[in-house]
């Protein structure tokens, strides 16, 4: 889907929130995909094919019209069957319960007969196409290529392996976007690179997470390098650019939403964000009946 279309998406919901507290509650229903997926032990695979069937779904649906806590949870459910990574439904219904009730939502429902029956709607609105084409496969090799292309001799490996979990960090981040619908994993992929280079230190010694930022004449001393890293590819620079245009654009919209002018964020401030949900599932009905 081109970036257009996903936010067409968003118009029925947008007559009933703003645009920051409509992405707030996105980023906060793909943030608790990814809680719960950890505390089912699941791959990180799992996690991101839940994303992107959450997202997918939303496409063809607003939020005020469904339930997205059930419907989140169902594509944890139907994800760990698809990655086949299977966990049993009420499992999943009961963490999903004791989550909720950690973050204060009153009288969590069973969701082991909510999860079942919207599998099934949840299916058709994904039309059974259920394999996701993920970023994660091509980073080892892209990340081998980047350290012979722009790594010192010295240090290779060291280099490797912490260029490599910054690009995964970054491919994590790239599923809380809708990214993955508009683009191919192959471009996501190198602009994971891209995004980990710059944020890696120059020199192999130190290479490492604690690592202090780069200062301004070791990233210009490296862009020559990214350039020429970047060109050895067959695919559209402009869009690897919109990709990272469009990833930065996020993290700022992350921090805004973090850290608000004034009272708690919307995505720390769980019961407020349930009743956001529920009037805008009310607003819906008083509208429709009007």
């Amino acid at each position: 889907m081109d970036p257009a279309s996903v936010a067409r998406a968003r118009h029925e919901d947008l007559q009933y929130v703003s645009a920051q507290d409509m992405a707030a509650i996105t980023t906060w229903c793909l943030d608790t995909i990814s809680t719960l997926g950890i505390r089912l032990h699941a791959h990180q695979q799992v996690i991101a094919t839940a994303s992107v069937y959450f997202q997918r779904f939303y496409t063809k649906n607003s939020y005020a019209a469904t339930d997205p806590i059930v419907v989140l949870v169902t594509c944890l459910y139907l994800a760990t069957k698809s990655e086949e990574a299977p966990v049993r439904l009420r499992v999943v219904g009961a963490e999903a319960s004791r989550l909720l009730h950690e973050r204060g939502y009153q009288d969590p429902p069973n969701y082991v007969p909510l999860i079942a029956g919207m599998e099934y709607y949840l299916l058709e609105e994904l039309e059974y196409d259920l394999i996701v084409f993920h970023v994660y496969r091509s980073l080892p090799a892209l990340c081998d290529a980047c350290v012979k292309a722009c790594a010192c001799p010295q240090g290779g490996g060291a280099s490797a392996s912490t260029l490599l979990q910054l690009a995964w960090y970054m491919a994590n981040d790239m599923y809380r976007t809708s990214l993955p619908l508009s683009y191919p994993p192959y471009t996501l992929a190198i602009a994971c690179m891209y995004l980990a280079l710059g944020l890696a230190p120059a020199r192999p010694t130190d290479w490492a997470p604690a690592a202090t930022p780069l200062h301004d004449t070791e990233s210009s001393s490296r862009k020559p390098c990214m350039e020429s890293f970047l060109a050895g590819f067959n695919v559209s620079l402009p869009v690897i650019s919109c990709i990272l245009q469009d990833m930065l654009s996020h993290y700022e919209l992350w921090h805004a939403l973090s850290h608000p002018p004034s009272g708690l964020s919307l995505l720390e401030d769980h019961q407020a964000l349930f009743h956001r949900l529920y009037r805008m599932r009310e607003d819906r009905c008083r509208a429709m009946a009007a």
